[in-house]
């Protein structure tokens, strides 16, 4: 490979950059793509994802002895070839040199990404817009009536999606799970992700001291990207989510049971015994613990699992599509809440809701 993705750590900030190995220079379009993500304050692990994919699509045009210039600068049936053709290097393995076929949503995930690169380069004002792409405009309407119209790029040559399915957390898979679990610390973190879709990294990037209003029993969520486990919030967005009263209940109590170490931190989820007592638990030492919970009561359960439950359970409490979307933090949808104005008291008032119509079935004294 000509091209490779490298990262350089300045104090606390990570930048990712793409090396010309050939030339020793850095390759400067792919390069600045990735500081605009960090500046878009995309995840680390989605700026990762796309630092990893940039390197194969530029091997890619070195061995035809192409450039962005003149792909950018082909003819419909040329680009459309070019990219079809980018999409079945992929998938049969050539670009890693192994040769083992991957899944289609695997290649199509690397096409997107290129995408982006040029749509960046093009609202940059260096490339003209890929004549493969087309900006089709939909509509919508709101909750409250209200037509909208927005546009999103497609494009029609992707390998057909691979039927996938995951599985979601039953009510009873998670009363199994609580169960078995044998301190507060588990059973809140647990109950806290059902009953807000939380991801993994945003609870465990909970500060106390910050994140949380007692008064109103509400989990904000906060971008940091500085937290000492590594968890971070996908995005920059703020929002936050109303608990029940027995999430509430439970994590007073695991405040109290720890006061001592909480003196010492701001971390709400840390770790309560051995050498590392007080440090903030890492994302790999709860999926080391939901994967022994589930040993232990015969389910099989995951924190994706738990955002699907969130998500299903509100659908059939009829929260509309965009409430639910909001809740979960999702990107793509941003943008659509600045045009529709949902605000975080409707949210809140769907939460409080749903709580009055649908009793979570966990008697938090069962388990203390």
């Amino acid at each position: 490979m000509r091209y490779k993705a490298c990262s350089v750590k300045k104090g606390k900030k990570t930048y990712h950059y793409i090396l010309d190995k050939e030339t020793g220079n850095i390759q400067k379009e792919c390069t600045k793509y990735l500081k605009h993500k960090a500046m878009q304050n995309r995840s680390e692990n989605t700026i990762i994802q796309i630092a990893r994919i940039l390197p194969y699509y530029m091997d890619f045009l070195d061995i035809r002895s192409l450039t962005l210039e003149a792909v950018a600068a082909m003819k419909f049936a040329d680009q459309s070839e070019h990219f079809h053709e980018f999409l079945t290097y992929v998938k049969s393995g050539a670009h890693s040199g192994s040769y083992l076929e991957i899944k289609n949503n695997t290649a199509n995930v690397y096409l997107r990404t290129v995408f982006g690169l040029y749509n960046f380069l093009h609202r940059n004002g260096q490339l003209p817009f890929l004549t493969v792409l087309d900006d089709r405009n939909f509509s919508y309407v709101t909750s409250v009536g209200t037509k909208v119209t927005t546009s999103c790029l497609t494009y029609d040559g992707y390998l057909k999606k691979n039927e996938y399915k995951s599985r979601i957390a039953s009510k009873d898979d998670i009363k199994k799970i609580l169960s078995v679990c044998t301190n507060s610390r588990d059973k809140l973190l647990i109950m806290l992700m059902e009953e807000t879709g939380l991801r993994i990294g945003e609870a465990l990037g909970i500060k106390y001291t910050e994140d949380i209003d007692f008064e109103n029993k509400r989990i904000f969520v906060r971008y940091r990207d500085d937290n000492k486990n590594r968890a971070y919030a996908k995005n920059a967005e703020e929002r936050y989510m109303r608990i029940s009263d027995d999430a509430f209940s439970l994590l007073n109590i695991y405040l109290a049971e720890h006061a001592d170490i909480f003196e010492k931190t701001d971390y709400l989820f840390i770790v309560t015994s051995g050498k590392n007592k007080g440090t903030p638990l890492s994302i790999n030492s709860f999926y080391s613990t939901l994967k022994t919970l589930g040993k232990q009561s015969g389910v099989h359960i995951t924190n994706h699992m738990l955002r699907h439950y969130f998500a299903d359970e509100r659908r059939k409490a009829n929260w509309p599509l965009i409430e639910i979307s909001k809740a979960l933090g999702h990107k793509n949808i941003a943008t659509t809440e600045r045009y529709l104005h949902v605000s975080d008291n409707e949210i809140e008032d769907a939460q409080d809701t749903y709580f009055k119509k649908n009793a979570s079935g966990v008697n938090v004294s069962d388990f203390l």
